[in-house]
């Protein structure tokens, strides 16, 4: 006899005999039917679905665990049910079905334990109720038994196990092997050591969040053209939701239950933070606050206690160190409870390690929370010993900056940080706590930590240039003394909210916050005080353009500060002002000036215990500015060299930059120009080594020109390039607009003079909303030149004109007459060359008048070379003599050895040989001397050809002119474009 039973898989005993009776169970609803349904609106996720959906293929490119973990309502659900409906949907895929359970973690009262969990999974399978075991590990077991019975017949099975309370709840529910695909979500990290992929859900940024609106109200009703219609509500609502989907969800049905109701309005209701929470509910379905709370619930008690102080923190972001200070714990003991509440997604990690952030939602939640416990957490308590800590560490990180400077309280932690760059980058990590604490401290009884915060920060904000911020702390800390009643606080804090705002640019209001310190000090009858404030608006009209009457009001400073003794203010008053005159090429009343702040430096020194006779290293690049201006360059490059030297034996690394970039810019202007670009590089090394970005773009935009002078022009356009780059991060559009007239400048010396026209015209639009009409002008200027490469002439002479005009209004006659030689180098490429000697002889007017010497010989060397178009050879021989003479007398090697060339060509002409090849020859060994060797070549030729003139002319003298071959090398005039090196 025989029988068999065929089909299917058995778990448990089987029976086989003669006459056997089978009964079997009622037809079991597939399991499919169980997995609720996916949303119709999904967005802002897509990538992460394409992983599932990879994770979920049979074979072995296939997952068997993935777990899906974030904050509640962000979505994880919603992700693993487009997940599952996708992958059931591929043929094959999934023939067993999908079990679908609700682990119910956040149901408060029903929580399912992994026994109950394993019964409910067994019923769906089909195993009868009395062939499941009474215990746990039996239930397991019995369950890993019948998925790998489906896997092995070809009935794979896909597992969801959604809302999950922990690895010790899922583990049992787990399957042995890979056949049978698990998708976990949780709002717990959840961690089996079994292969799992962890995929921590963010929120939706912006645009996908106005996605998501868009979507839910055209899907409820097709057409609905609320955000189209209010873009910008839009953005705002998304923002306001901080991209929680279930915000994001909330949102839309209320406002898809009021199709009248305005974007506007809704984004009104939000704005209150107070109700915000409330008003994210609906009173028939969900609340954004009911998915905190069934986390919160589950929180220890010291775990709550520090969730809720972490609202507490003024900024985004907290650090470790900062939570411990909050909750007064020990560190690690403070790291620990970080990492549960990490865990739970309560907290999620921020921009680095040990750096933790809330949820906007989860941070209001928390607010509100702690406002029920006020009595039993002290939360004023907690706060102020985080004002304490951002204060003293503030303060520990500003002595680092300016080592020896005493402005900072002796109580600062001297020992926090190792060297200036450990200081420097937590100032920048910590930025917008430390701002956000000089805002809200003194709302929380603490003023004094408010207005001392704010000029702690000022020196590290100047540094990095991060005005705004400087703006609104110092606005900040006027306010409280003006209310605190002191005139003295008062002053000093606008003297600081003046010097931030002349570094913003905005010379007005500068002006404005210094006179109203002057004030208060004229009142008190402070004249140090009155000194002081004079000095900074004297220093602002400078900047803004008033030159002469900052030399006035420097002057009347200088004086004040001598009637009061101090001889250090007044060194100081007077250095300023011969900076003012020098840029007024006023060099002679510059060095004078100088003279006298250096005794007034000498008796401030003898005044000292020690009577030190330090040497002042800013008075020697104010000196060496002075010279370099007059072109006594040897004694200015001496200057700027012990003054770098001063700053790095004092441990002055900016002051040394400093200096260094004033030396590559004399040594520059003599064609030392490896050595130039040397002090260029290390200028910018030593601002890069103490954060300095600011002046590390002003030094590579130096290097640049270095790199211009000696022909590599690919890397000097690189290098103005990356210093407009640092210039637009360090927020200085003044200074982009400077390093944008350079690179234009390479890039005309490229043969790219389209590409140059258009760097010109950005600059030239940068200057003007700066308000910098001589900047402005040196664009302008600039861009005639590259105008005049491209052939637009009359555009060309167009931008000259308007050089000139803003130049006049600048009382800037010396770039007045640059420009002016430029229009006759245009007049000379249209052919225009009597109108070409106009302009050069008006030229040639302005610098006498200026007594510009260097000038008079630019003017005399272009006058040349139009003077050789119109075949006047003997007054061409005349400028071309007159031009080399004062370019030897101003040590100007580049520009002797041009005029030279022009002079040779003209002798030549003219029959005079002897003469041609003297001058020729000169000519050659200047530019060979620096290691100029296209123009050495052209001169060479010139050399040559007059030589064989002069054999011809002894062995038979000509009839008529040589006819010689006119090299010339013309120059176009850089207007101190190069001015920040």
């Amino acid at each position: 006899m025989e029988n068999s039973i065929t089909g299917g898989f058995f778990v448990g005993t089987v029976i086989q005999g003669r006459h056997v009776e089978l009964r079997l169970p009622p037809t079991v609803t597939p399991v499919t039917d169980g997995l609720p349904p996916a949303g119709a609106t999904f967005v802002g996720r897509d990538g992460t679905a394409r992983e599932l959906h990879e994770r979920l293929a049979p074979g072995p490119a296939g997952g068997a665990i993935t777990v899906l973990t974030g904050l509640g309502g962000i979505g994880k659900t919603e992700l693993a049910l487009q997940a599952a409906h996708r992958a059931v949907a591929e043929p094959g895929w999934f023939p067993g079905g999908v079990l679908y359970l609700n682990l119910s973690v956040h149901d408060g009262e029903h929580r399912r334990s992994p026994e109950q969990a394993l019964d409910t999974l067994l019923r769906h399978l089909a195993v009868p109720i009395e062939h499941i075991p009474e215990t746990l590990e039996s239930r397991g077991a019995l369950l890993r038994t019948v998925l790998n019975g489906y896997a092995e017949h070809g009935r794979r099975v896909l597992l969801v196990l959604d809302n999950a309370e922990g690895a010790d709840q899922v583990r049992p529910l787990l399957p042995s092997n890979s056949g049978t695909p698990v998708l976990i979500t949780s709002r717990q990290t959840l961690t089996f050591h079994l292969g799992e992929r962890l995929y921590d859900l963010d929120v939706l940024d912006q645009d996908a969040g106005v996605e998501f609106i868009h979507r839910v109200l055209d899907t409820a009703r097709p057409g609905d053209g609320r955000v189209a219609a209010e873009p910008a509500e839009a953005a705002r609502l998304a923002e306001l939701c901080a991209g929680l989907p279930l915000a994001l969800w909330i949102a839309t049905a209320l406002l898809t239950e009021d199709p009248a109701r305005p974007l506007a309005n809704l984004r009104a209701a939000l704005e209150d933070s107070q109700r915000r929470l409330d008003r994210l509910s609906r009173r028939d379905d969900q609340a954004v606050r009911a998915a905190f709370e069934l986390s919160y619930r589950a929180l220890t008690p010291q775990q709550a206690r520090l969730f809720l102080f972490l609202s507490l923190n003024p900024g985004p972001e907290v650090s470790t160190e900062a939570a411990a200070r909050l909750l007064d714990e020990d560190l690690y003991d403070v790291q620990d409870l970080l990492g549960d509440l990490a865990r739970a997604h309560l907290i999620g990690h921020g921009a680095s390690y040990e750096r933790w952030r809330q949820h906007d939602l989860v941070r209001l939640f928390a607010q509100e929370k702690g406002n029920a416990r006020v009595e039993q957490d002290r939360p004023l308590d907690a706060v102020n010993r985080l004002f304490e800590h951002y204060h003293r560490t503030a303060e520990a990180a500003d002595t680092l900056l300016a080592p020896g400077d005493g402005d900072s309280d002796g109580d600062a932690d001297s020992d926090r940080f190792t060297d200036r760059a450990a200081a420097l980058e937590w100032l920048e990590t910590e930025r917008t706590n430390l701002v956000e604490t000089v805002k809200v401290a003194h709302t929380l009884r603490r003023p004094d930590i408010s207005a001392h915060l704010a000029f702690v920060l000022t020196r590290y904000l100047k540094l990095r240039r991060h005005l705004d911020d400087w703006i609104e702390v110092s606005t900040t800390a006027v306010a409280l003394y003006r209310l605190s009643g002191s005139d003295e606080g008062t002053a000093a804090a606008l003297n600081n909210h003046g010097a931030a705002l002349a570094e913003a640019r905005r010379f007005p209001e500068a002006l404005g916050a210094h006179q109203a310190a002057a004030d208060l000090y004229h009142a008190a009858g402070d004249r140090q005080g009155m000194a002081e404030a004079a000095g900074n608006s004297a220093g602002v009209l400078h900047q803004a353009g008033r030159s002469d009457q900052a030399v006035r009001l420097y002057a009347e400073v200088a004086e004040l500060y001598r009637a009061l003794g101090d001889h250090h203010g007044r060194s100081a008053a007077l250095t300023n002002r011969a900076t003012v005159l020098s840029y007024l090429r006023e060099f002679d009343e510059a060095l004078d000036d100088l003279a006298e702040a250096a005794e007034a430096a000498e008796a401030a020194e003898a005044g000292r215990p020690d009577g030190g006779s330090d040497e002042d290293a800013h008075t020697l690049v104010s000196r060496g500015r002075a010279l370099a201006g007059k072109r006594e360059f040897a004694e200015a490059v001496a200057l700027f060299t012990r003054a770098a030297e001063i700053g790095r034996r004092d441990g002055d690394q900016h002051g040394e930059a400093v200096a260094l970039t004033d030396l590559g810019s004399a040594l520059f202007a003599t064609w030392r120009i490896d050595e130039a670009a040397e002090a260029n590089t290390r200028a910018a090394e030593l601002a890069h080594t103490i954060g300095d970005r600011h002046h590390e773009a002003i030094a590579r935009n130096s290097l640049g020109l270095c790199l211009q002078r000696v022909g590599r022009l690919s890397e000097a356009v690189e290098a103005h390039t990356a210093a407009i780059e640092s210039f637009l991060d360090t927020e200085d559009r003044h200074g982009t607009g400077l390093a944008r007239i350079n690179l234009g400048m390479a890039l005309t010396a490229s043969g790219r003079p389209g590409e140059a026209a258009e760097e010109h015209r950005r600059a030239t639009g940068i200057l003007h909303a700066c308000a910098d009409p001589h900047g402005e002008g040196i664009a302008q200027n600039l861009l005639g030149c590259a105008l005049r490469g491209t052939g637009e002439f009359e555009q060309a002479l167009a931008a000259h004109d308007r050089a000139i005009e803003l130049f006049r209004r600048s009382r800037d006659r010396k770039s007045e007459a640059d420009v002016l030689n430029n229009v006759g180098v245009c007049r000379r490429a249209m052919g225009q060359h009597e109108q070409a000697l106009a302009s050069h002889a008006a030229a040639t007017a302005v610098y006498r008048e200026v007594a510009d010497r260097h000038g008079e010989a630019e003017a005399a060397e272009k006058s040349a070379a139009a003077l050789l178009e119109l075949d006047r050879f003997d007054e061409a021989a005349r400028f071309g003599a007159r031009a080399a003479e004062i370019f030897e007398e101003t040590g100007d090697r580049y520009g002797t050895a041009v005029a030279y060339v022009n002079l040779g060509v003209a002798l030549t002409e003219l029959s005079r040989y002897d003469e041609a090849v003297e001058a020729s020859g000169k000519a050659v060994l200047l530019f060979r001397e620096l290691d100029c060797a296209p123009q050495e070549d052209g001169a060479m030729g010139n050399l040559l050809y007059a030589s064989s003139r002069q054999r011809s002319a002894a062995a038979a003298p000509p009839a008529g002119r040589g006819g010689a071959p006119r090299t010339l090398l013309g120059r176009w005039r850089r207007t101190r474009g190069d001015r920040r090196g």
